[in-house]
């Protein structure tokens, strides 16, 4: 029975280690959260909707309809934004309008 190597081979140098990203910090503004993505017609084609819809809405704030599929398309590509966040956006922009 061959002996178990504890060591990796002199001539095979060891991988990488992964990158580490720093923690991005979550988006400030509707603006924000929709500029996580490369551009509008990204998120627009996600959502199902026109790019310039998607872009109207970093003027007029995500509505609240599409909250859960903008979260949804979040978690499945690791940006940080969830249902949560994006009612805590809505809240500010509500009170900024009519407060």
């Amino acid at each position: 029975m061959p002996a178990a190597r504890s060591s990796p081979s002199p001539h095979q140098p060891d991988p990488p280690a992964p990158a580490r990203r720093p923690a991005a910090s979550p988006p400030r503004s509707f603006a924000e959260v929709i500029n996580l993505w490369s551009c509008a017609g990204e998120l627009a084609a996600i959502l199902d909707v026109e790019a310039v819809t998607v872009r109207a809405w970093r003027r007029r704030g995500i509505p609240a309809r599409y909250w859960a599929a903008v979260a949804a398309a979040a978690r499945f590509t690791g940006r940080p934004v969830d249902e949560r966040l994006l009612a805590e956006l809505g809240a500010i922009r509500k009170g900024r309008l009519h407060g």
